[in-house]
């Protein structure tokens, strides 16, 4: 990788980084704003407030996971490598399951293997009065 992508890969990541900051205040201010006037003019109803919030705070989680990724969430408890632990789960679960699955059809082969005597074989000799017993 040259030097100039580095810089113009760089410069995008702090633009983006920027733009989250812009975006939140935005929200910031927006809902305050919201917020102040519900309280004055529609006697402290909340409501319209909270719904847009939300929505809007929905958005801006996103933004924030696609400018900052999730290497700065380890205080809500989820790692920065949570993908490639999340991989190696996944795989390791595929593996698992394509082992019983072998395991599964080598027993199958093994039952369906002719045994060596036929039932008539098994049965030719009359029981006797001692094997009751």
């Amino acid at each position: 990788m040259k030097d100039e992508d580095i810089y113009e890969k760089a410069n995008k990541k702090v633009k983006a980084k920027k733009g989250f900051f812009y975006h939140l205040l935005a929200y910031v201010l927006t809902i305050g704003m919201l917020y102040v006037i519900m309280q004055y003019e529609n006697n402290g109803e909340i409501l319209p407030v909270l719904i847009v919030g939300l929505s809007w705070g929905i958005g801006l989680a996103a933004h924030y996971l696609t400018a900052f990724g999730t290497e700065n969430l380890e205080i809500f408890g989820i790692s920065a490598n949570w993908e490639e632990e999340e991989l190696e789960k996944e795989l390791e679960k595929l593996r698992r399951k394509r082992e019983l699955k072998e395991e599964i059809r080598a027993e199958k082969e093994l039952l369906e293997e002719p045994e060596g005597l036929a039932l008539k074989d098994i049965v030719k000799k009359p029981l006797e009065r001692d094997d009751y017993v």
